[in-house]
């Protein structure tokens, strides 16, 4: 049997495993923060605020180490989106300050490590969820140059932006990248304009009000308010810096996420600012070298080796005495086939194409009868969340009718499948559960200390083009004890379905079973969301039409969410499937992949109301 020759590895050869993944680890983390630091000339720093109303803004500061009182070099602040943090503008701050620039992107208001935001009623309302409050910080650096000060964002960052700066004469340059200029744009305000946004952006309808932004928009009224009259084309340079008028689109051959996280998208943004604010010459690189990429990719390996190292540190503690009881010593002897394999896998898929139904409702729900509130004040959250309990709970009653016909056909028990402790009925060891609760939180603080602990030191936290896991503050910490029984009930169910019904068979050492397992339980999951998102791309991509749009574009925001939810089950399936294959029941995988995926949840999604 693959599990007992698992059990059977020497102690020091698990050992050995685990240290080297921490050591990949620190590694990758180290690489994170040497290019974000562009491998020593540049200070990264962590820095606190408040904004007029006294909420707590977080920052991250990059100053070049050749900038002085004596020297002060220009100044950004960058804005990201609505479901970001902070790190969603690294490309752009990375590559901007190794160029010559203070650059200041904040954890806007209700996001990352900064305070919650008032309700929109609330006359202290701060429709710029820190942004004032954040250019008047970085005005106030003394190695800041104030005549040279410019703004840069993303989507609903960029809008914030762009507000600020149609009114503010100090600054001098401005970047907005996923959203476009309005009609309240004049020939000289905001000025020194560059617009950057995608062919394919999903919001285009709602941010340029065009079905096609490459044949509609240079001819769009907002333009000629923003550039004049005449023929105009994108990717030209209009007006000039010297008096505030330069103006430019450049339009990006992709979708909204990429704006963010695209090389000709920063090439472009580094250009823009060096011609509009002056940086020191002998500071600057040619806009196409990048490096941003690397940290990036570095954080993407940190994340995987840090959360693989619960695996061996799982069988280090179930080989202990204390958790060697956990270990089931019997034989599991159902495994399902093929074409039944195919049948179970496609209701599944059906199941988990009512996500956006399920959402619809509940944002239906917030619109129109109990808006966001205190007690779940996450919306993106609270619709994942809400898809995912509910599915589950459907398809526990699926399972139920299953296992019923199955009992009767074969004889198959709870007990085979993992879920029961007694061979003849279902009946649960309370003192068992207790232990792999114990067990799957020691895993998971070990997990978040480990994260947390970095992040402090490197100022560098998991993520991928989305944020995926961060330190917490205490707010998010209470989120994270009201989110998670709602997610722990998802996983329970759907490792009764990985782990019982669709079960394959074991292959012939434990190697092979679990990538078997684990490639055959991440792909079930995963192909029927790949499915739906090719629903929404592919006519953006062959006819320009975009299926799933909904009130405001809502729709549009939770089918792009699919990108991070794939992402997730890729990351959590194999440690849940891990521990089954250790104990041969679905419960510490399941209590285990419900903390790690409620932390990811509540540390980096937005707290703020609809539609900011």
């Amino acid at each position: 049997m693959d599990t007992k020759d698992l059990l059977q590895i020497p102690s020091k050869k698990v050992w050995l495993i685990f240290v080297l993944l921490l050591l990949f680890l620190f590694g990758s983390v180290n690489l994170a923060s040497q290019v974000q630091r562009d491998f020593g000339n540049v200070d990264v720093k962590n820095v606190y605020f408040t904004n007029l109303n006294s909420i707590r803004v977080r920052a991250k500061l990059f100053v070049p180490k050749s900038a002085s009182a004596a020297e002060p070099y220009p100044g950004v602040v960058y804005i990201h989106g609505y479901q970001n943090n902070r790190e969603t503008s690294d490309p752009y701050a990375i590559e901007m300050a190794r160029r010559g620039f203070v650059v200041l992107e904040i954890d806007a208001i209700g996001r990352g490590n900064s305070g919650i935001p008032d309700d929109m009623d609330d006359p202290n309302f701060d429709p710029t969820f820190g942004g004032m409050a954040s250019l008047d910080y970085l005005k106030s650096l003394p190695y800041v140059n104030q005549g040279s000060i410019g703004l840069m964002g993303h989507s609903i960052g960029a809008e914030i932006v762009y507000n600020i700066a149609l009114q503010d004469k100090s600054v001098k340059a401005l970047v907005i990248s996923g959203f476009a200029y309005t009609e309240e744009a004049t020939l000289d305000m905001p000025q020194n304009m560059l617009m950057i946004f995608g062919k394919y952006d999903e919001y285009r309808e709602r941010m340029t009000g065009t079905n096609d932004v490459q044949s509609e928009w240079m001819y769009s009224p907002q333009t000629r308010a923003a550039i004049g009259n005449g023929p105009l084309e994108s990717g030209v340079t209009y007006g000039n810096f010297t008096d505030g008028t330069a103006r430019k689109v450049v339009l990006l051959p992709g979708i909204h996420l990429m704006e963010s996280h695209g090389r000709e998208g920063v090439a472009a943004a580094v250009v823009w600012m060096k011609e509009a604010l002056s940086p020191p010459t002998g500071s600057w690189i040619d806009a196409n070298i990048q490096i941003w990429q690397y940290k990036e990719y570095a954080t993407l390996f940190a994340m995987i080796f840090g959360l693989f190292s619960v695996l061996p540190l799982g069988l280090i503690l179930l080989k202990s005495r204390y958790f060697s009881d956990l270990i089931f010593e019997g034989e599991d002897n159902y495994a399902c086939g093929g074409r039944a394999l195919i049948k179970h896998a496609t209701i599944n898929g059906l199941l988990m194409w009512l996500y956006l139904p399920i959402i619809f409702i509940l944002f239906g729900f917030h619109v129109y009868v109990v808006p966001i509130d205190k007690l779940f004040p996450m919306m993106m959250v609270n619709g994942t969340v809400w898809w995912f309990f509910w599915i589950n709970i459907i398809g526990f009653f699926i399972f139920k009718r299953w296992f019923r016909i199955q009992h009767n056909k074969t004889g198959i028990t709870l007990f085979d499948l993992g879920i029961s402790f007694q061979k003849d009925s279902f009946s649960v060891n309370w003192k068992k559960i207790a232990k792999t609760i114990i067990l799957a939180l020691i895993l998971f603080i070990f997990v978040y200390a480990l994260e947390h602990f970095l992040e402090s030191l490197y100022l560098v936290d998991y993520r991928f083009v989305f944020p995926f896991a961060s330190d917490l503050t205490l707010y998010r910490a209470k989120m994270w004890l009201i989110y998670f029984p709602f997610i722990l009930v998802g996983f329970l169910q759907l490792g009764f379905f990985l782990h019982g019904q669709i079960r394959v068979s074991r292959k012939k050492n434990w190697i092979k079973t679990f990538i078997k397992w684990s490639t055959i339980n991440t792909l079930v999951l995963i192909i029927p969301l790949i499915l739906f998102l090719l629903i929404q791309y592919l006519p953006i991509f062959i006819v320009g039409v975009i299926p799933f749009v909904g009130p405001g574009g809502m729709l549009v925001s939770f089918t792009m969410n699919l990108f991070h939810i794939i992402g997730v089950l890729i990351l959590v399936i194999p440690l849940q499937t891990w521990f089954f294959q250790l104990t041969k029941r679905p419960y510490l995988g399941a209590v285990l992949n419900a903390a790690i995926v409620t932390w990811m949840f509540v540390s980096s999604q937005v707290i703020a109301p609809i539609p900011i």
